[in-house]
């Protein structure tokens, strides 16, 4: 694959015109394949085009925020198109002249394509929306439904997206992934319900405790192909069959207590499962991986976390994921409370650089992370990090920036946004900490004492039950003290 700068960027306004036409009825036999755009608001001067784990390729914008990209003989599927922090699948057929069409502010909801191949992907990011949209109906109030009403339900909006389906194919010509790619991207969505509400109502009951579930409630698991190479990237298919293995893992266990005193078992027993169940190289080492590392994020065990992670290694075929947990590991062992939190250089905001142990004055420190790619989150971090500063004064809020190379551009923001300079700091070899501290969700907090010795090394900052630690630390702090 490869892409055109300049040799040409004289091509790109025609090409702009030609793509902002209706799709042609009878697709042109093309050498190359076409996709262009424009980025409005754009975070970064570039996009990336990947397929699989391959790195992609790097477009460059133009002065008006538009890109072009020129492929020759082009490999049929699904593309990940990022624009940082955000991202979505493309579906890229050979022959494709595609134009999207995106907002930064609304990624998702404005992304509009244009041009031979946008009905397919048109029908996919409508799917995915709309998908969305129901499943947050559904963790509020569908799961609480009984299993006939609930089914009743799910069948009712699988028929109505059935219907926009066949409307899409019999009046557009599609090829036959693109049929298949459009149908999966609603079905496995209507399968993951089910998988959903029965881990919801039942949970670690199993089927033992299902007594009520309508007798064709998962007919659907006959015809999965936990293969499917052509699914491998869909979103709704990964979620399906992430969803489907944690039920099936927990069928063994009949009772709660069996299962939390048997949680590492549990756990194997899905990575035997899907050892058994998958042959798709690509398919196995990232269920594997995700249900790895979901583990050892959790793990409050070294023991336990040693355990699963010597078993994935003996199931999983992928050197690179391999390295990456086990380094994961390490990580996480190494911050267990009451051990000393390791060591990082940081930036301050008058340029200067400290060891982040520099910091610890009060007998108890919340260290805080975010980066100015998520702006709703960093602003809810800090008005969140303010009151709580208010509410315990003896404990001492440090806010630090995740981001690469972005020091001018985290000075403006935090002054912009009036924070506090004297607790706000960014990461010298933010890559490097990130890892060392295990910063895998934004929401995360890491407690110190005045030693920096760790008290809690995965708090969340949004938790119902964050003040009530923080009331419980504080008061063991003054006891000590």
């Amino acid at each position: 694959m490869q892409f055109y700068p300049y040799r040409y960027i004289a091509s790109i306004s025609l090409l702009w015109c030609c793509l902002c036409s209706c799709e042609s009825s009878e697709k042109i036999n093309r050498e190359y394949t076409y996709f262009g755009g424009e980025i409005v608001n754009p975070n970064s001067d570039y996009v990336v085009i990947s397929k699989n784990d391959e790195p992609g390729d790097t477009i460059p914008l133009d002065r008006n925020n538009r890109f072009f990209y020129k492929v020759e003989n082009l490999e049929d599927g699904l593309y990940l198109f990022k624009h940082k922090p955000e991202n979505q699948l493309v579906l890229l057929e050979k022959g494709d002249s595609l134009l999207i069409r995106l907002n930064t502010l609304e990624f998702d909801e404005s992304l509009v394509f244009s041009g031979d191949g946008s009905r397919k992907n048109n029908f996919l990011i409508d799917m995915y929306l709309l998908n969305e949209q129901e499943r947050a109906k559904l963790k509020r109030t569908d799961l609480q439904l009984s299993p006939s009403y609930f089914k009743k339900n799910q069948d009712s909006l699988l028929k109505q997206k059935l219907k926009a389906y066949n409307k899409l194919t019999n009046k557009y010509e599609l090829s036959a992934l693109a049929k298949k790619l459009a149908q999966a991207s609603f079905i496995f969505d209507y399968y993951t319900r089910h998988e959903l509400y029965f881990h919801s109502r039942y949970g670690i009951g199993g089927m033992d405790s299902a007594k009520d579930l309508p007798a064709s409630f998962f007919d659907f698991r006959r015809d999965i192909n936990f293969n499917d190479n052509d699914l491998k990237k869909l979103y709704a298919y990964n979620r399906y069959l992430n969803y489907y293995f944690t039920n099936s893992s927990l069928s063994n266990y009949s009772n709660s207590s069996s299962y939390y005193k048997r949680r590492t078992e549990s756990v194997v027993h899905k990575l035997n499962l899907i050892d058994s169940l998958v042959d798709h190289p690509y398919i196995k080492n990232n269920l594997l991986r995700r249900v790895t590392t979901n583990f050892l994020l959790n793990s409050k065990k070294n023991y336990d976390s040693n355990k699963v992670l010597k078993h994935y290694l003996s199931v999983s075929s992928n050197k690179k994921s391999q390295k990456e947990l086990k380094k994961l590991s390490r990580a996480i062992s190494r911050l267990r409370p009451n051990k000393t939190l390791p060591d990082q250089e940081l930036i301050a905001s008058n340029g200067d650089r400290v060891k982040l142990s520099s910091l610890f004055n009060k007998s108890i420190t919340a260290l805080y992370f975010w980066s100015m790619e998520s702006k709703d989150h960093y602003i809810r971090a800090h008005k969140k990090a303010s009151y709580l500063s208010a509410l315990y004064p003896e404990i001492e809020f440090i806010a630090i920036n995740t981001d690469d190379d972005q020091t001018k551009n985290w000075l403006k923001t935090i002054k912009r946004h009036h924070y506090n300079l004297g607790n706000e700091y960014e990461f010298k070899y933010p890559k490097c900490s990130s890892e060392e501290l295990v910063i895998h969700s934004s929401n995360k907090v890491i407690l110190v004492d005045q030693d920096g010795k760790i008290i809690n090394e995965k708090a969340n900052l949004f938790s119902s039950v964050f003040e009530k630690q923080l009331m419980q630390y504080t008061r063991l702090a003054s006891l000590g003290n």
